[in-house]
């Protein structure tokens, strides 16, 4: 199976990023579950974009080298969102990763996509999703080669993987599991 490294949200390693990764164990993959927050988990959405903008995304993105050293170059990158935005920049680093996973984040593309298959959950209308950035990620995507799979989750809201939210949807969470896990399940492109 697969290694997957899969990178929690602005609200910190919570149990529905824990519980995404050992239900994706079960299934036979190895799922790293960074926690660059250092312990600190927040339920309030404001709270956790104030600890993000107090330590900075860059010094967060960079706490996650370490990690990075000892996660195999092939391994899918995967985030919740901010998480998401994360991996959506590792792909550029990390060309060899076997596919993009972004749960409720989407950014524009920076540039040429470096190839791999890039798998999108996101609720239908969320205030932290702009559709033109879909769009653009998915033109970029197919542009080089590599599947676009966009699943919009009807409704509105954010983060539905996490059922301690408002926004949580459990019918929705165990589709997102199973599409993941067929994903990583499949074998593995060459990446220009």
């Amino acid at each position: 199976m697969s290694h997957l490294l899969l990178l929690h949200s602005a609200l910190g390693l919570r149990p529905a990023v824990r519980q995404a990764a050992e239900r994706l164990r079960e299934r036979g993959h190895t799922v790293h579950t960074p926690d660059y927050y250092d312990g600190h988990v927040f339920d309030d959405e404001g709270e956790g974009i104030a600890y993000r903008d107090e330590i900075g995304a860059k010094s967060l993105f960079a706490r996650l080298g370490p990690v990075l050293d000892a996660v195999p170059a092939d391994a899918a990158l995967a985030g919740f969102s901010l998480g998401s935005a994360f991996a959506q920049n590792l792909a550029g680093q990390r060309s060899a990763a076997r596919a993009v996973i972004l749960l409720h984040s989407v950014g524009a593309p920076r540039g040429p996509w470096p190839g791999q298959p890039v798998q999108v959950h996101r609720y239908a209308d969320d205030h932290w999703i702009d559709p033109a950035d879909v769009e653009a990620l998915g033109a970029a995507v197919r542009a080089s080669g590599a599947s676009f799979e966009d699943h919009v989750v009807p409704g509105r809201g954010h983060l539905f993987t996490d059922s301690e939210t408002a926004d949580g949807d459990a019918g929705a969470t165990d589709a997102a599991i199973n599409m993941i896990d067929v994903l990583l399940s499949q074998e593995p492109i060459n990446n220009p």
